[in-house]
């Protein structure tokens, strides 16, 4: 779990999962055998890989719901935040906008995606695109504090209309809301693979990362160890839902395995700048 006191939260393979639509002899529209309805569209799939300090991922998919997985080949903690730039605003224009201490621009905003990956991990999140142009890029400032946007972990992606109709959201079987500054869970959370809706209330945006805890290790260790990073972390981050405004719910893809599990969120409070956890944004939840 290297860098996960800073972890706010790739070539691309992108795969259409259309839907087969049935056949159908004209001749017999008027029998009585129903016909069965064609299967929902699946969402599209972009398969990023990230290396220190690059994403390799396609310059352009089309709007709509997009699932996309995070594969880290890198040596450290990466993540994949999407924003949108609005009033034609560029890449270059949001680097040097973030170079300045305090909350995003208006026209920066905050579309979710996958969060941290360990190295040699993966993590998968989707998210319903609008026609636009988006950047991806990774916060994390590890292992010198130099965030890694800075290093050139910033890549354009253009997404355009969509020609077909888009898929619907996935189907989810429990629900994290994030507010100013909880997280409030719909239903335990349980062993297993789950796809969680993760929606962040009016206010300040938010991020889901999960933490794994090592046996017998606790929030309180985490919190020790955060500042100086030094010895064994006491776990590890597997995913979770890059920061988002109200309105653009993730939905995260997750494989949860028996034990004690944090939930965190690392953003800067738009008024005093301290990390949200530090304003009570941690939850400790145990997986059975």
């Amino acid at each position: 779990m290297p860098g996960i006191a800073r972890v706010g939260a790739a070539v691309g393979l992108m795969c259409a999962l259309g839907a087969c639509q049935p056949k159908h002899d004209a001749a017999n529209a008027g029998d009585s055998v129903a016909v069965a309805a064609a299967p929902a569209a699946a969402p599209v799939i972009v398969t990023v890989h990230a290396r220190d300090f690059a994403y390799d991922a396609p310059d352009q998919i089309a709007a709509g719901m997009t699932t996309f997985h995070l594969v880290n080949d890198g040596p450290g903690v990466h993540h994949l935040v999407l924003i949108r730039l609005d009033s034609a605003k560029t890449a270059a224009d949001l680097q040097a906008a973030i170079k300045n201490p305090g909350p995003l621009p208006g026209w920066a905003v905050l579309s979710g995606g996958p969060n941290a990956a360990e190295p040699k991990g993966e993590s998968t999140a989707t998210v319903d695109l609008a026609p636009g142009n988006y950047v991806m890029l990774c916060f994390v400032d590890i292992p010198n504090g130099v965030p890694h946007f800075a290093k050139g972990m910033v890549r354009p992606l253009t997404v355009t209309a969509a020609t077909t109709a888009s898929a619907a959201a996935p189907a989810t079987d429990a629900v994290v809301s994030l507010s100013d500054y909880t997280f409030a869970l719909s239903q335990p959370l349980t062993a297993g693979r789950h796809t969680i809706k993760v929606e962040t209330a009016p206010g300040q945006p938010h991020e889901l990362v999960l933490v794994q805890l090592d046996p017998g290790k606790t929030e309180k260790d985490l919190l020790a160890w955060m500042p100086k990073e030094q010895g064994p972390p006491p776990g590890h981050v597997v995913g979770g839902a890059s920061p988002s405004t109200s309105g653009s719910p993730v939905y995260v893809s997750v494989d949860l395995v028996p034990g004690k599990y944090l939930l965190i969120c690392f953003l800067p409070d738009g008024k005093d700048g301290k990390p949200h956890f530090m304003h009570g944004m941690m939850k400790t939840v145990d997986i059975a």
